[in-house]
């Protein structure tokens, strides 16, 4: 099926290994072997359809939104290493493959590529934007293991989504609306953000429902890790106190399968469909193509 950023889509395959040129051949040898494993590449693309819609060059803002894949990149080596992930997009992960000291480096190095290639193409604004949303990454990571164990409420779960993953999505509207001329940047930051959180409800709901052949690996690792997110909040008043000990006592299979009996799942895609429903509100006037309006429902609508 064509759709119609094809065009974006190619520019930014085409520049993702571009502007790796390490002088130590294990950084190349990590970042290509995970930016080739796959991936939707939503954050480079919203980048340059942000910018498309508002009129901008999209060219111009090409490194920009490689320079926010490669921070996602950092965050994925990164998270692998914290968690102790085997496998990533169906593959081995790299922390598996070449160690956690290798991995932990790399990241580095990408995250010091993705602020070379703001100072070069971008401006101050661009270096704010980006350093925002890293620093709101790192204090998201940090709040979700705080809190790993716990039964979490709403407003704590979204405070952490909103954080670790809804931040670079923030920065993805916020930079494209940037290299378009726009003055209101930070008000595409926040609605990005909401972009994020139905990008992280859906993550969530797939780890109680997913197929794990298409998600690339097994489902149930939040529970396993102690995390609470959205499908077992949605549900969680409804919960007899001996059933609550599934959460604390490891009973993963037991809980999932209580929480989708109860439709936590349903309740948490409907949730990200609301989100996509504001951000769409926001948009209209801008979006004349209809180019973001065909990306983003498909951010709640994905199985992987």
């Amino acid at each position: 099926m064509q759709h119609g950023y094809e065009r974006e889509l190619s520019l930014v395959r085409g520049e993702l290994l571009k502007h790796l040129d390490p002088d130590v051949k294990d950084v190349l040898e990590v970042g290509s072997y995970i930016l080739s494993s796959g991936g939707k590449r939503i954050r480079p693309l919203l980048t340059l359809l942000t910018c498309r819609t508002l009129g901008g060059d999209e060219e111009r803002a090409l490194p920009l939104a490689i320079g926010i894949e490669y921070v996602h990149v950092a965050s994925l080596l990164h998270d692998d290493v914290v968690d102790g992930a085997e496998f990533r997009r169906g593959k081995k992960s790299a922390n598996l493959l070449f160690g956690n000291e290798v991995c932990v480096l790399t990241g580095d190095y990408m995250y010091a590529k993705a602020l070379s290639l703001y100072a070069k193409y971008g401006d101050l604004r661009c270096i704010d934007v980006l350093s925002d949303a890293v620093m709101k990454m790192s204090q998201g990571q940090l709040l979700e293991l705080k809190n790993l164990g716990r039964i979490i409420d709403e407003d704590t779960y979204f405070k952490i989504v909103d954080y670790k993953t809804g931040a670079l999505f923030g920065a993805c509207m916020a930079v494209g609306a940037l290299m378009s001329g726009r003055e209101d940047y930070w008000d595409f930051y926040k609605v990005g953000t909401r972009v994020g959180r139905a990008f992280q409800l859906v993550d969530d709901a797939l780890d109680y429902s997913g197929d794990e052949e298409k998600l690339g690996k097994p489902t149930g690792l939040d529970l396993s890790e102690g995390k609470c997110t959205y499908p077992l909040i949605a549900v969680v008043d409804r919960l007899r106190e001996d059933q609550l000990g599934y959460f604390f006592n490891g009973m993963v299979e037991e809980l999932r399968e209580l929480v989708l009996e109860l439709g936590g799942v349903e309740k948490t895609v409907k949730r990200a469909n609301e989100e996509i429903e504001e951000v769409l509100k926001f948009l209209e006037g801008f979006d004349k193509d209809g180019i973001l309006k065909e990306l983003l429902p498909g951010v709640a609508a994905r199985e992987r």
